[in-house]
């Protein structure tokens, strides 16, 4: 059981980390600020670039949720049947990761493809809006230990 709900857990987290990077409009939360603010420091036409490759990939991605309900709604009907049948499971889950990695492949293409005309010095302030809210929970977290 603690199986189970560790692989339901980490689906579900996989589900929103690969639209992170989709919502780069400044109104998420987390790392899309940061990266909004680096966003809006480069020039005009690049910004609209990056805003609107993104924006693409989070349609692209919109389009597959429908799929992800139903694989979901699949899974929460594999749980609930008597008896359990392990292997629809996997084969559901296997699925449902697969429709996930697709939405991961969609955005990182498009992060990719938002950043590849950026100069040098744009894509560092880009890395290090990205890298911020990471770098700031490990500077908690060593707080912590002392």
């Amino acid at each position: 059981m603690k199986n189970l709900l560790s692989t339901t857990a980490i689906l579900i987290v996989l589900s929103f980390s690969g639209a992170a990077f989709a919502h780069a409009d400044g109104k998420g939360k987390d790392n899309n600020a940061y990266i909004e603010q680096a966003i809006a420091k480069l020039p005009a036409d690049d910004a609209a670039q990056f805003r609107d490759t993104m924006k693409q990939a989070h349609e692209k991605n919109m389009a597959i949720h429908d799929q992800i309900h139903d694989l979901h709604d699949d899974m929460e009907d594999i749980m609930a049947a008597e008896p359990f049948d392990e292997n629809a499971f996997r084969a559901k889950s296997k699925q449902l990761r697969e429709v996930y990695e697709t939405m991961r492949e969609n955005t990182d293409d498009a992060f990719a493809s938002a950043v590849a005309h950026l100069s040098q010095d744009e894509r560092k302030t880009v890395a290090a809006a990205m890298a911020y809210p990471h770098k700031k929970h490990a500077h908690k977290d060593a707080n912590k230990t002392q």
